[in-house]
């Protein structure tokens, strides 16, 4: 009797990580659409400038920090910066990131300015230091702003392409694959990509070396010239999804291969 559960065990085991798994459908337009949709967690300054020009009136961006409020800030301190206030410096914002080893004194420059200011305008004020970034919000509803331009997220991918012609990139026939989607970037400054291929069948292990290959090469290439791209590409993601062979290369793997298993096609 425990040879018999022990057995069919084995096979319920085997249908669910295997057979099971060959059935699997994607709808890669879903994916594709998903994808460029997909957002990190890293701090959007642009976009949360935007929203807090689109939320607070009558506000000017700030070039001259030295004329408009008093003090300086020298562009040797900051990596990027938006600043605006309106006339009366009754309502204004600073996003700014400093460069290492200056956030204290900058953020010692703005403190005293934000002290010099009337009660009631600097009553208004909301602060924080986000994700290496120092924000000042005031208006008359900055609690809420904050919270509001703490949600903006940059995009996980940019500027990616689509590739249709497999030989070319991975010198792969596309007669070798009954469906793919590949998405590389539009210009050589990441390596941030979104691979996936489903062999025809009897040409899986064909397919998988010719992507080895190709990420051997990406290895060499990204190793003597970024760094942080280097290390994206050595912890890339690939996995056997069904018939299907998933490559991720981007800050997070795991919520692309989501977005991925997400598009599965329900049978009917």
């Amino acid at each position: 009797m425990k040879k018999i559960l022990f057995g069919l065990t084995i096979i319920c085991l085997f249908l669910i990580t295997g057979c099971g798994n060959k059935n699997i459908k994607l709808d890669l337009n879903k994916v594709s659409e998903n994808i460029t949709n997909l957002k990190s967690d890293e701090f959007a300054r642009v976009e949360a400038a935007t929203l807090l020009n689109e939320n607070i009136s009558d506000l000017e961006e700030v070039y001259n920090v030295k004329k408009t409020f008093g003090f300086n800030l020298d562009a040797d301190v900051y990596e990027d910066a938006n600043i605006a206030t309106n006339k009366k410096k009754t309502a204004m914002y600073f996003i700014i990131k400093p460069l290492d080893g200056k956030k204290d004194e900058i953020k010692k420059i703005i403190d005293k300015y934000m002290d010099s200011l009337k009660k009631d305008v600097k009553d208004k004020l909301a602060f924080e230091d986000y994700q290496d970034y120092l924000i000042y919000i005031i208006a008359d509803n900055s609690k809420d702003l904050l919270a509001k331009v703490k949600e903006c997220k940059n995009t996980l991918f940019n500027n990616l392409m689509d590739v249709e012609d497999l030989s070319e990139t991975f010198d792969i026939d596309n007669k070798l694959v009954s469906e793919h989607l590949v998405k590389v970037p539009m210009m050589v400054i990441n390596s941030n990509s979104v691979i996936i291929l489903k062999p025809e069948n009897g040409k899986t292990k064909e397919v998988k070396e010719k992507m080895n290959t190709y990420m051997e090469k990406l290895e060499n290439q990204w190793k003597t010239y970024l760094p942080d791209q280097y290390e994206l590409v050595k912890n890339r993601l690939e996995e056997e999804y069904g018939d299907y062979l998933v490559y991720v290369i981007s800050k997070d793997n795991d919520a692309v291969f989501d977005i991925i298993k997400d598009a599965k096609i329900e049978e009917k």
